[in-house]
């Protein structure tokens, strides 16, 4: 039995919806291996992502569970990473610091000492119990 117009119209307007939303996460990702601060960038694609997101669900309002998981799902990671930049954003200090010795640090002990900085943590508290 062929499939019903409605049923490849529903099933394209849902394409259409949904492509936007992929192609947004996946710039994000991308945009997220960016130096400091350029990587605050990566922000713009995920809020349209989150936008967009809330539109697909608003469209798939009156259909079963199992249309709704991935849109759920996408919300979700593109949230995490949202927090994950809001994170780097509140201790950018920290955050630039371990970067920037890292990416002039050459030999595994100059790695070593980068690596305490990433231990002292935002605070400058040292969270590794020795």
């Amino acid at each position: 039995m062929p499939p019903e117009p409605r049923d490849i119209a529903f099933a394209r307007e849902k394409a259409k919806r949904t492509l936007p939303v992929s192609l947004l996460v996946l710039l994000g990702i991308i945009a997220m291996y960016l130096p400091l601060p350029q990587r605050f960038v990566a922000a713009l694609p995920f809020v349209i992502a989150v936008v967009l997101t809330v539109r697909l669900l608003q469209f798939l309002r009156g259909q079963t569970g199992h249309e709704k998981v991935w849109p759920v799902i996408t919300l979700v990671l593109t949230g995490l990473l949202l927090g994950s930049l809001a994170m780097q954003a509140a201790f950018y200090p920290s955050v630039r610091a371990y970067e920037e010795c890292m990416s002039g640090a050459q030999t595994s002990s100059a790695r070593a000492m980068c690596e305490e900085i990433r231990q002292q943590g935002p605070f400058g508290m040292d969270f590794v119990v020795k």
